[in-house]
Formats: C-alpha cells, structure tokens, sequence
C-alpha cells in the first residue's frame, strides 16, 4: 500500500504542474491574441515593466495599453470566475453525492444573478457583486432545505433545482426590464456571461471574495470525504452533517455570488471541470477541489479567447461558448445507466 502511495503521488503532482502549465499558457495567448496582436515577449515586457523589472521586449503605448487596461483584469477574471465555478462544482457534488451537481443546474447561479441585479439596481460601485453574494448565500440556504430527497431521488433533486433555477431567471429579467439601463447591466450578461468592460477594482473585490470562500472549500474536505461514505456512516464518524451543509453552502453560494455578480452566470463548468478532475487527481475532495478550480480557470480563459477572436470583430459571449461544450456533456452524463450519483 506504501509503495502503491509513493508511486501515485508523484503522477498526481505532476498532474498538478500540468494544469499549472496549461493555465499559464493559455492566459498568456489570450494576453497575446486580438483585434490588436501582441508578441509574446511584448506581453511579458508590459507586465514586467509595470512591475518594476525589464523583462522582455518594449512594447508600443498603443499595445501596452491594451495589455494592461484591457486585457491583463479581462483574463485574470477569467480565471477566477472559472476557478470559482468549477470548484463551487466540485462542492456541491461532494456534498450532495450527485454528479449532476452544478451552480447553474442547482439554481445558485440564477439566485446570485438576481442578488446581482438588485444590488446593481441600487447603484453603488460593488453592488453587483455583493448582491451577487447575498443572492448566492441565500440560495444555498434554501437549496439545503429542498434537499431532503438528494439520496433517494437525485434526478428529482437535479429538476427541483432546475425548477428553482427558471423561476429566479423570470424575476432577474423582470427586474432589468424595469430597471435604470444605466445601472443594470442587460439581460444577456446576466444569463450569458461577459468579461468585456472588466476593471481592477471589480477583479480585486472578486478575488478576495472567492479566495476565502476556496478556504472555506478547502477547510470542509475532510468533511466531504465522509460524506462520501453516507450520511449515517459520516454522522457515526462525528460529522455534524447539517451544520457541515450549511457552511458549505455558504461558502458555495459567496463564490458562486462573487463571480456572478462580476462576470453573469457562465454555464456548465462547474458540471465539466470536477468530473476532469475526479478522474485526474483521484476522488479526495481536497485535491478534487485544486483540480477543478485550475480546470475551471482553464476553460473560462480559453472560451473567452475563442469568443472574442472566433468571429472578431463580433464577441461571442463566454457563456454560449461553454454552453457548447457543457450541453453535449451533460446530455452523456444523464444517458449513462448510473447517472446522478458520484
């Protein structure tokens, strides 16, 4: 078993540092790649010499704007939002032993939209992403109290949340109908995802908000590991499973709030990247939980890339993009004989 270990691990850590990998290079190229091209080394020059350091090659004003403006929170809120959907995934899968599990399919993402869109309706400079919290939070809550038949029936729990889901969708468009335009970004941000118009402050605010929300994850995998066994066996064990819940649905719904609020809800990642994972890194739901959120960063910075450049000048928003990979998927999952339980 020692030796099994010893062998294992270190195929999982170089797991790790390919993800790592990839990630990185794929926000580069998407520095790199748009209506205003820029060489890699240019790329690396703008960010080294705001930095302070001279690394790489010179880069024009034009492109170092580009760059550092545009581009540079653009892509970094790609990868937070997708790490904060993927490893919201990841959660909620864990915690209701379900494999259908999803932000979006679950109803949390449409209930942080609708925070967002009243928090954005009152006009301050955080309060999509605020609302965006509350909405997530709150949702989480009331999801726990419909999940009584998660065990038995997880197909109809799966509905229960989809259910949920389009009945807040309803409201949020009500609400940007009724809303100052001015203040209430439109409907398609809300159900599609976009990442044009990002700002510093709105990354750094999300940033913050999704990391300790990732701690809170992080800190409950020990908990998810038991709840793997069952909730009878886990309670045995000394897990208080319903204040295990709540916390983690919290936790859930304040990432899952955050990045909606910043950037809309952006479908099927946190259904595609846990599955990835699972089968990368193993089943512990720690290491599950890093996996994903590099999975889910990964796939929000390369569906971002391919609608901003696929049909340029024309953006495609991110959403539709993972819309189009996250639906074929789903449709395989509920075709397998033993869908709906991990």
């Amino acid at each position: 078993m020692t030796a099994t270990r010893r062998q294992a691990t270190p195929g999982r850590w170089w797991a790790f540092a390919l993800l790592a990998a990839l990630v990185v290079g794929a926000f580069l190229v998407s520095l790199g790649l748009g209506a205003v091209p820029v060489a890699p080394s240019e790329v690396v020059g703008v960010i080294a010499r705001k930095l302070g350091m001279s690394i790489g090659s010179e880069a024009s004003p034009t492109a170092a704007a580009v760059i550092w403006e545009i581009r540079l929170p653009r892509a970094l809120l790609a990868g937070v939002t997708g790490a904060a959907f993927a490893a919201a995934g990841a959660g909620l899968q864990g915690l209701f032993r379900n494999e259908l599990a999803d932000p979006y399919l679950l109803g949390i993402g449409p209930g942080a939209a609708l925070g967002g869109v009243v928090g954005a309706s009152a006009g301050a400079a955080a309060g999509a992403i605020a609302g965006g919290v509350v909405g997530g939070i709150f949702t989480g809550l009331l999801l726990k109290r419909l999940s009584r038949t998660r065990a038995a029936e997880p197909s109809r729990f799966i509905l229960t949340g989809l259910a949920l889901g389009l009945a807040i969708t309803a409201w949020v468009g009500f609400i940007v109908f009724t809303s100052d335009r001015t203040k209430v970004p439109p409907l398609e941000f809300w159900l599609l995802g976009d990442l044009a118009g990002t700002t510093w402050a709105a990354l750094g605010t999300t940033l913050v908000i999704v990391s300790i929300g990732l701690v809170g994850l992080l800190a409950g995998g020990r908990a998810l590991d038991l709840l793997a066994l069952g909730e009878a066996d886990a309670r045995r064990l000394g897990l208080d499973v319903g204040l295990t819940l709540m916390v983690l649905l919290m936790a859930i719904g304040a990432i899952t709030g955050a990045a909606v609020g910043a950037a809309g809800v952006i479908v099927f990642v946190g259904l595609i990247a846990p599955h990835v994972a699972r089968r990368v890194v193993g089943p512990a739901h720690r290491k599950m939980i890093i996996a994903s959120a590099m999975i889910g960063a990964l796939i929000v910075t390369l569906a971002d890339l391919i609608g901003r450049t696929a049909v340029s000048p024309i953006e495609i928003p991110v959403g539709l993009v993972t819309a189009a990979i996250g639906g074929p998927f789903f449709l395989w999952l509920i075709r397998k004989p033993d869908y709906g339980t991990a």
